[in-house]
């Protein structure tokens, strides 16, 4: 169901908006539950058609003309909530898989968005001019943390995840058991309000070196506001964000004006397999 394009069909606004819309009526129709558990092929092919509408080439601007249509704010509602949820599905799936396999490291890099992972986390590692033996935080881990695995793998940084969906934090915790990381990854049932407890202080006499922010991590507004009167000044943020062309409609509330009392450091533009804008931030005061 991937979206063909001939030579002779221009991408106008009038197309774009059509094909969105043809996608909506057919994810409006599925249950959370439909989603997260359902065995039929539709739900894969709506989630390579979406995958194929989000990485269409056409001009920002255009894009957020489309996007900044009142009357279609339910539409990206819906389908972002479809994205998030079949990804957590497609974690899941392979998070069992893992468990029950007697290869768990080979399963593990069979994951469909493995490169992707191993260009991010670069990405975030360099920007947060991180070490070996460091500590990092991680706001919405998920059922798979491969943020946190890759981190550990590729680079030697330790880290605590936070995943406020209990189910999610408890799979993950056995995927981290199988592949032999419990010691150097743990994971938090909470969310940011997590980050107030005794033992969670985000600061560099705590030993925690940054915090990172989920894409699917919400509502950013509200976890900033709340991370502003936490946090100490000079605390680093990493946050992943969809910014570019249509991609701009997977963001629930999206992080594109900075939250008063932090500071842009960078903001480094996704390359392919990667989808995520990083945006680097720091607390002012």
């Amino acid at each position: 169901m991937s979206i063909e394009v001939s030579e002779e069909l221009e991408l106008s606004p009038e197309y774009i908006v059509e094909e969105i819309l043809g996608l909506y009526r057919d994810i409006r129709k599925l249950s959370d539950e439909e989603i997260l558990y359902g065995t039929s092929d539709l739900n894969r092919e709506l989630f390579q058609k979406l995958d194929s509408l989000i990485n269409l080439e056409i001009e920002d601007g255009i894009a957020w003309n489309i996007l900044q249509k009142k009357e279609l704010e339910p539409v990206f509602a819906e389908i972002s909530r479809f994205r998030n949820l079949y990804t957590v599905k497609l974690e899941t799936d392979h998070a069992n898989e893992i468990l029950v396999s007697d290869s768990p490291w080979a399963v593990l890099e069979n994951f469909p968005f493995y490169g992707n992972y191993l260009k991010l986390v670069r990405t975030e590692y360099e920007g947060l001019e991180l070490s070996l033996g460091d500590r990092v935080f991680f706001l919405g881990s998920g059922p798979l943390p491969l943020t946190l695995i890759v981190f550990f793998q590729q680079h030697g940084v330790k880290s605590t995840g936070i995943e406020q969906d209990p189910t999610r934090a408890n799979l993950s915790k056995k995927v981290l058991e199988k592949l032999g990381l419990s010691e150097v990854i743990t994971i938090i049932n909470g969310n940011h309000f997590s980050l107030n407890g005794e033992g969670f202080a985000l600061s560099p006499d705590a030993g925690i070196k940054a915090l990172m922010i989920a894409a699917q991590a919400e509502p950013k507004k509200e976890i900033f506001e709340y991370l502003l009167a936490v946090m100490p000044a000079k605390s680093r943020i990493s946050c992943r964000i969809y910014e570019k062309g249509l991609r701009r409609m997977l963001n629930g509330d999206c992080l594109f004006d900075l939250p008063e009392g932090f500071e842009e450091q960078a903001r480094v533009d996704p390359e392919p397999p990667v989808y995520n804008t990083v945006v680097f931030l720091e607390k002012k005061r």
